[in-house]
């Protein structure tokens, strides 16, 4: 086929993915396996999204995820995309320490149970009651097949070994009932003590907003499953990948953003990239989250009977601000805390909404990596990552265009950096004087470094009431025929984190292709 757009030969191929990170490259790797012409498109200069790594002066510090659930489930998507290669994982260690409590997370729930009625022994009969409740909304939360309302997925598509005979009805209806259930609710009339009711039904200081499925979810990764992450750093992920794309002599090209999808006849039909080049394809599957997806990249008229304004309600996880420390470890005692993570809060003064510069008064978490990635540390060295949730709006006026800020915005970020690490130095003494390297993320990192809306974190919400009114947990597939989404925003409520959620989706993507 030979046309003009843009000035540009267009070029036919199978599949265009959109976007390098674990979702597009899982997608790609299993499509170019079945033998279709793949093209990936990437707008950073390198692969893996935000699961991926920066280094400072000798340091390499994590871009995003400090680690992620169900590794093995994580093995087995490596393996449906051909690579052979066994990922040695560690578990890691959770932690909460608020004026309140002191308790580690991740240990089992009836460890758990045993030193939460031992600090709140007045608590023992509704943390026995509650504990049954979660066990049991547990149990409900594995059924990974009724969890979300895309059952009826053609069997080829779906993962593989999972099972495909029909759901018991009784079974669906009581996932309904826990999914629209307020954990709240359940707490209230439980526990007395709101310290101990915000821990059970947020892992923190928050007054509890999931429902009790999504609840039971967060538990059972917590306590159950584990949190995990591979010896090598989790970019390994992605490098494993992407050698899978080469030895499959799949193009990958970097630093070549996506500007348009094509659309003919109500029908995905290709990508326009930056350069005004036009690469028709039979399917596009887009690793951009879903509003950037449907708001950037397609235009509206191609689109008529869309519903945008739904799409820009979807609510995801906000944004954060971060800071990467290198210190001398001899100056710090990182021996105060007990876990590789620390969900922390120095003060709980009672204020509805605590100031956002006021870290003291607002739940921080400080994340010892050289513990978790030694490797990547100079030798003789320690790390040290800090993050606080930050709304992006706090950053959004600094914002004068793509990577560009007003003047002031470095000494801002330095400020609200020294702030939090004041905070973080009173669980380990000595910090402000230990640190030789320090970088900052803020909102707007993660929206132009990153490539997330508006900043944020993931594509899902915490919120039970939120999450009720979506109309669907999957969005792999879209109304608009021959598109796909894949990645960690692919999933409207928490499933199975954000690293094996961008793989699930990513390979539930290629399974529709290749079924046609």
């Amino acid at each position: 086929m030979v046309a003009t757009v843009c000035d540009k030969m267009m070029v036919m191929i199978d599949v265009v993915v959109i976007g390098a990170g674990l979702g597009g490259l899982m997608a790609a790797s299993k499509i170019a396996a079945a033998g279709k012409k793949v093209l990936v498109l990437e707008k950073k200069p390198l692969p893996g999204g935000t699961s991926y790594i920066f280094r400072r002066a000798g340091y390499t510090f994590p871009m995003g995820p400090l680690s992620f659930s169900f590794p093995g489930r994580v093995q087995g998507f490596l393996e449906a995309a051909g690579i052979g290669e066994k990922v040695p994982f560690r578990r890691s260690g959770f932690e909460l320490r608020t004026p309140d409590i002191d308790v580690m997370m991740s240990q089992t729930l009836a460890d758990l149970e045993s030193e939460l009625g031992g600090t709140f022994p007045g608590e023992r009969d509704g943390l026995a009651r509650f504990f049954r409740q979660l066990e049991s909304a547990i149990s409900a939360s594995k059924d990974m097949d009724l969890w979300h309302p895309d059952f009826a997925l053609p069997r080829m598509a779906r993962p593989a070994g999972r099972r495909t005979v029909p759901a018991e009805p009784d079974r669906v209806e009581e996932i309904r009932r826990l999914s629209v259930l307020p954990a709240a609710r359940v707490l209230d009339g439980l526990i007395g003590s709101a310290p101990l009711r915000n821990f059970l039904g947020s892992m923190g200081t928050a007054r509890p907003e999931m429902s009790m499925f999504n609840l039971a979810s967060m538990w059972n990764v917590m306590a159950v499953e584990g949190i995990w992450f591979p010896t090598g750093g989790v970019h390994g992920i992605a490098d494993l990948l992407r050698r899978r794309l080469r030895d499959l002599d799949v193009e990958v090209r970097l630093a070549a953003p996506a500007r348009k999808i094509l659309v003919r006849q109500g029908r995905a039909a290709g990508v326009v990239t930056a350069q005004g080049e036009a690469l028709e394809a039979q399917w596009v599957i887009s690793n951009a989250d879903y509003k950037t997806t449907f708001l950037e990249l397609l235009d509206a008229a191609d689109v008529p009977g869309l519903d945008l304004g739904a799409v820009r309600d979807i609510p995801y996880t906000g944004s954060e601000f971060c800071v990467y420390l290198g210190l001398r470890p001899e100056e710090v005692d990182l021996g105060a805390i007990r876990a590789e993570h620390l969900f922390y809060r120095r003060e709980i003064r009672g204020a509805p909404k605590p100031e956002l510069e006021d870290f003291d008064d607002r739940e921080i978490e400080i994340c010892l990596w050289s513990r978790k990635a030694p490797d990547l540390v100079p030798a003789g060295r320690a790390s040290l990552v800090l993050r606080a949730g930050f709304p992006y709006r706090h950053f959004e006026a600094w914002r004068t265009g793509y990577r560009l800020r007003k003047e002031g915005y470095a000494e801002h970020k330095r400020r609200l950096a020294e702030r939090l690490i004041g905070t973080a130095e009173s669980v380990l003494p000595g910090l402000s004087g230990a640190v030789e390297v320090m970088e900052t993320a803020t909102p707007l990192t993660y929206r132009d470094w990153g490539n997330r809306y508006e900043g944020s974190i993931a594509g899902w919400t915490w919120s039970g009431r939120d999450s009720a009114r979506l109309p669907g947990k999957i969005l792999v597939r879209t109304p608009v025929p021959g598109l796909l989404v894949a990645g960690a925003y692919a999933a409207s409520e928490l499933f199975l984190g954000g690293i094996p959620t961008a793989l699930y989706t990513g390979s539930l993507a290629a399974d529709l292709v290749l079924a046609g």
